[in-house]
């Protein structure tokens, strides 16, 4: 069986696309956007319409955020190009932190992120395809099972992405891939992690790929 952090190349692409343009979001919008982009988890005056076991949930997540400490070293000499890739590994070992209160989180967390190939969506499906197809490589031997929700609300949102992008796929192609997405979020849903599932539930009740 592999380790996660022993997999380079893992395609998981942040979701930057359009979010700075919108208004900020509230509610579960505001965790799904938080936990997809790896951006800060909004203060809970944005939140305050959660359930109370949401509330909860986020008052520790919040609690872990503001403690973490990177385990990740930039390169030195890094031009600006790569100091903004090692921010978004930054980011993405952060959100692995807050989400997961286990002892071998920090380690795990940091092997992930320094193996994680992050990036900028170019416009087209391909790229989310291959990072989703990746992912879903991971499950045929993944070792810490616990972060299949994590791994599932982003293989899927990818695909939901990529299915709502119109070029060369057909129609049907697509349907198919948004349907592949539906059920991947529905398993990140399912998973036992209460963030992951106010996420995983924003997105299919939307149909959006951006929260």
């Amino acid at each position: 069986m592999t380790c996660v952090g022993q997999r380079v190349g893992l395609a998981v692409v942040l979701l930057t696309v359009g979010l700075m343009a919108q208004p900020p979001s509230s509610g579960a919008a505001a965790v799904a956007e938080a936990i997809l982009s790896g951006a800060s988890m909004p203060v809970a005056e944005q939140t305050n319409d959660l359930p109370r076991d949401v509330q909860a949930a986020l008052v520790d997540y919040r609690q872990r955020e503001k403690a973490f400490h990177t385990a990740l070293k930039e390169p030195p000499g890094a031009t600006p190009l790569e100091e903004a890739l090692f921010e978004k590994r930054v980011a993405i070992e952060r959100v692995l932190v807050s989400l997961f209160p286990r002892k071998d989180i920090a380690k795990v967390a940091a092997s992930f992120a320094s193996d994680v190939e992050v990036g900028e969506p170019d416009g087209s499906s391909e790229p989310l395809r291959r990072e989703a197809a990746f992912i879903d490589s991971l499950f045929h031997d993944l070792e810490q099972t616990w972060l299949a929700p994590y791994l599932n609300l982003v293989a899927g949102q990818r695909k939901l992405c990529a299915s709502q992008i119109q070029g060369s796929d057909s129609a049907a192609m697509r349907a198919a891939l948004a349907a592949d997405a539906r059920r991947q979020l529905t398993r990140a849903r399912d998973g036992g992690q209460l963030l992951i599932r106010v996420a995983a539930e924003q997105l299919l009740a939307t149909g959006r790929c951006s929260p």
